[in-house]
């Protein structure tokens, strides 16, 4: 017959293995030999504070109103539950099911299938769980494989994170690798390894140093990769600064930069976009200016409010810039269209347009040129140019030519088929109908 052992309060009691229950009230047990094991069959239950001197294995662990200590090491084969308690193991925890009302700490391992803790979880070794929901702060100092983290104030993990979802309301900290299918935090996000996460959502900032994320990165505030990143989308409230990369579309409200080279989709920023190195993709949509050091290759459209800076040569479908354009030089396959042209090598397109009050730096070589009133250009090769009054040119060769009134040429004017122009425009020398026009400068 099972025969249950009660150890009474404020007492010590020393046990070997118990064919029953174990009742300890606010005592202290501890195994018969030194370095033993206190074995219970049935369950543990402890009132108010206990303290177990050796590691303990029972079948329940049961704690009501004080805290539990264990020396050793924990094993509880079915389940855990202490209420208005804390428990305290300094070995290793084993559990299929943990409930604390307020804190657990754990110096060794801990492996269980859900622990749940309102206030504090700290293990010291690796974490090993299906899901750990913590109200406070969970910690680790090594590993942690969790399937689930649902934690509402901080997580931090002091080695490799393996995880599926992870749902923080404050902090996230990893300092080894995470792999995730899901982080959602409220606050913010910092990895110091590579990341392989499928999709993160933060409501604040992100600190990542680099890897893959093969999903979305939605961030409130800020992002930084301080590694080259891997990534689908990014959408990101505030700004972004990542060390290049290569991914799909880019998403900011206030302003990106990459401090290496990087390959892309779409970026789209309200405010301002610096790309220290290449950049190639598809199209770019700022509402500021856009510098790139380097080359910058486009499949469509470049598309700027204020100023576009390349240090290398720029090519795209269509170039789109409200304020200044600058480049080594500029290729379009339709149009460019801008107030300010500053290129070392010329400009080519279907169709150049500068607004009033412009100036072109280097040749202009397309198909129609129309330069607004006012504007400051050098040579252009073109089928057609129109001159819109007051402007200055330096040489012009077209099949067709419009001078509006007020215009100075420079330089010369060639044309094979029409030149028309208006009163008061002056040419520095006569104006030459030719069978064949000078060929533009090779770029």
């Amino acid at each position: 017959m099972p025969e249950d052992v009660t150890v009474p309060r404020r007492t010590t009691r020393e046990v070997g293995r118990v064919e029953g229950n174990l009742l300890v009230e606010d005592a202290t047990v501890k195994a018969e030999e030194p370095g033993g094991v206190i074995q219970v069959s049935g369950i543990t239950e402890c009132r108010d504070d206990c303290f177990f001197e050796s590691s303990l294995t029972t079948s329940e662990l049961r704690g009501r109103g004080g805290d539990i200590v264990v020396e050793g090491d924990l094993k509880a084969e079915d389940s855990i539950k202490i209420k208005r308690g804390r428990l305290n193991v300094r070995g290793n925890l084993t559990t299929k099911k943990m409930e604390v009302d307020r804190s657990v700490e754990v110096s060794g391992d801990m492996a269980v299938d859900l622990a749940r803790v309102g206030g504090s979880l700290k293990v010291r070794g690796n974490s090993k769980a299906s899901r750990v929901d913590v109200g406070g702060s969970f910690k680790t100092e090594s590993d942690a494989e969790v399937d689930e983290i649902d934690v509402g104030g901080s997580v931090s993990v002091g080695g490799a994170t393996k995880s599926v979802s992870i749902d923080v309301g404050g902090t996230f900290r990893g300092e080894g690798p995470v792999e995730a299918e899901n982080i959602d935090v409220g606050g913010s996000v910092k990895i110091e390894s590579e990341a392989l996460v499928e999709d993160i959502d933060v409501g604040g900032s992100v600190r990542l140093s680099g890897g893959a994320v093969r999903g979305k990165i939605r961030v409130g505030g800020t992002l930084r990769s301080s590694e080259p990143l891997e990534f689908s989308h990014i959408r990101v409230g505030g700004s972004v600064t990542i060390a290049g990369g290569k991914g799909g579309d880019i998403d900011v409200g206030g302003t990106f930069r990459s401090e290496g080279d990087l390959t892309f989709e779409t970026i789209d920023v309200g405010g301002t976009v610096r790309i220290e190195g290449n950049a190639s993709g598809r199209s770019i949509e700022v509402g500021g200016t856009v510098k790139v050091r380097d080359d910058l290759e486009l499949s469509e459209e470049l598309k700027v409010g204020g100023t576009a800076d390349v240090g290398g040569k720029l090519t795209a479908r269509a170039v789109r810039v409200g304020g200044k354009v600058v480049a080594e030089k500029v290729e379009a396959v339709e149009e460019i269209k801008t107030n300010t042209l500053r290129t070392r090598a010329g400009a080519m397109a279907q169709r150049i347009e500068l607004g009033r009050r412009g100036e072109a730096e280097g040749p202009l070589i397309a198909r129609t040129v129309l330069i607004k009133e006012r504007c400051r250009v050098e040579d252009i090769h073109a089928e057609t140019v129109t001159l819109r009054r007051d402007s200055r040119a330096r040489n012009v060769y077209a099949a067709r030519i419009d001078i509006e009134s007020g215009c100075r040429i420079s330089g010369e004017v060639k044309y094979t088929e029409s030149l028309n122009a208006e009163r008061d425009v002056s040419f520095a020398s006569e104006p030459e109908k030719v069978e064949k026009l000078p060929e533009p400068p090779l770029m």
